[in-house]
């Protein structure tokens, strides 16, 4: 099993381009793909004799601006991946967790 990931740059400069790079996200999400970031988006591939049959459906989505990149990686690869958070904030308009069970109680 494996993942098609694929990270792009589209023009977005004026309205034609934005509404063509969109177009393209949105085409992305009906085929599948999960968002990983707002330029890089990942779908299962299953085998990676699938992926051509991938790379068709892309071509044909292509808004031919920009660059689109696409990598096949297998499910061990993936499992490797390594995300890193920022610390979190405490954000001032938090409910305390006491504050919260209380207002509970009185509900």
């Amino acid at each position: 099993m494996g993942w098609f990931l694929v990270m792009f740059d589209l023009p977005v400069m004026t309205k034609k381009e934005r509404r063509s790079a969109t177009k393209f996200r949105k085409d992305l999400l009906d085929r599948g793909y999960l968002m990983l970031q707002y330029s890089v988006y990942i779908r299962c591939a299953v085998t990676y004799d699938r992926k051509e049959s991938i790379l068709s459906e892309l071509e044909s989505i292509n808004p031919n601006t920009g660059h689109i990149r696409c990598f096949f990686i297998t499910d061990a690869q993936w499992g490797k991946c390594i995300t890193l958070h920022r610390k979190v904030r405490k954000s001032p308009f938090r409910i305390s967790e006491e504050l919260g069970k209380e207002q509970l109680q009185f509900w």
